[in-house]
């Protein structure tokens, strides 16, 4: 298994314009409950042949986003800040953040997007996002844990502005 690294913005430094209009044919709206079968096939779909694949199934991917939606949980999904774009029925890309009591601020927990979506823009406009509300939100900043060697979001979310902490 590869080593994780945490990474780390200050929401109250963040000055990044937020787009307002989601890309042409897309709709934006914050995740709910019901979404839980389309997240886990857009989970699936994303992680599918990537470095975080480890051969899930259907049933782990749909296991996982329950896990994600866990109101028992002190890990509680932020709903309100998390976002989906869709195109009709079928979800893009998602931006899903939650609590992380651990360091007392929110935890960007998964930002995926479809493979025939990547590269379009769609996980960067869902992150922005996702920042926008949690700043608005009043939070002071926002982690985020990235498999080493996972370059696509290590790229994200330097051009959002994260920087990875080194621990000693």
């Amino acid at each position: 298994m590869r080593p994780r690294h945490e990474y780390r913005l200050a929401l109250v430094e963040r000055c990044a314009p937020e787009a307002t209009a989601p890309p042409q044919g897309l709709t934006l709206r914050t995740v709910a409950r019901g979404d839980l079968s389309q997240l886990a096939d857009l989970m699936l779909d994303a992680y599918r042949n990537t470095i975080d694949y480890a051969g899930e199934t259907p049933a782990e991917a749909f296991a996982e986003v329950e896990r994600y939606f866990s109101a028992d949980s002190e890990h509680a999904p932020l709903i309100r800040q998390s976002v989906l774009l869709a195109a009709g029925n079928t979800l893009k890309s998602a931006c899903l953040v939650k609590r992380w009591p651990l360091r007392q601020c929110p935890l960007i927990a998964y930002v995926v997007c479809r493979p025939d979506s990547k590269r379009g823009g769609l996980a960067s406009f869902a992150l922005a996002r996702t920042l926008g509300l949690l700043q608005r939100a009043g939070h002071g900043e926002v982690r985020a844990v990235i498999t080493e060697g996972n370059e696509p979001s290590e790229r994200l979310f330097a051009r959002a502005g994260f920087h990875r902490l080194v621990r000693a």
